[in-house]
């Protein structure tokens, strides 16, 4: 069997974080403390969530626990937005991003054809309606990804810079 939609799929998930990856580069530290609106997410905030989001891929999976469940509790779903100084350090944020991604394309690279057709394995959210299966969860969180890194984008034009390939 030569798999070739989770290969796709691990093809896209590397693009779709290399792109948030290739724009958080582009944001400094300080850059990551804006908001998108007044009183609306700022970048720690994102940055948090998709790490948060990222973590939890792999109980959906069936292939590992989460390893950062304080990110949890602070950037999840029901959590509310706090001042930047309540988060952790943008540089320990973007180390989690850097290990968190590592650990996704892992598994991204162990999945087969056969298991994107099961259930997702999180145990704790089997009524969602979105998603059921691990290929429905993965196309969910791929565009969850890239809705989350258009915010960031918009950061660094309220950052005044631009993004070119050479970012």
């Amino acid at each position: 069997m030569n798999n070739s939609l989770s290969k796709l799929l691990a093809k896209q998930y590397v693009e779709s974080a290399g792109w948030a990856d290739w724009i958080l580069r582009t944001l400094s530290d300080d850059d990551l403390k804006l908001e998108i609106a007044p009183g609306k997410n700022h970048g720690v905030w994102i940055l948090g969530h998709l790490i948060a989001c990222e973590d939890d891929f792999s109980l959906y999976m069936g292939k590992g626990e989460i390893t950062i469940p304080d990110y949890q509790k602070l950037f999840c779903e029901g959590s509310k937005l706090q001042p930047v100084e309540n988060y952790p350090p943008v540089s320990e944020l973007r180390e989690k991003w850097s290990e968190i991604i590592r650990k996704n394309k892992k598994i991204y690279d162990a999945l087969t054809d056969n298991e994107l057709q099961e259930l997702h394995s999180n145990k704790n959210d089997s009524d969602n309606a979105f998603w059921k299966t691990k290929e429905d969860v993965i196309i969910h969180w791929q565009l969850h990804t890239m809705y989350h890194a258009g915010q960031l984008g918009i950061l660094t034009s309220q950052a005044g810079k631009i993004l070119t390939p050479s970012n």
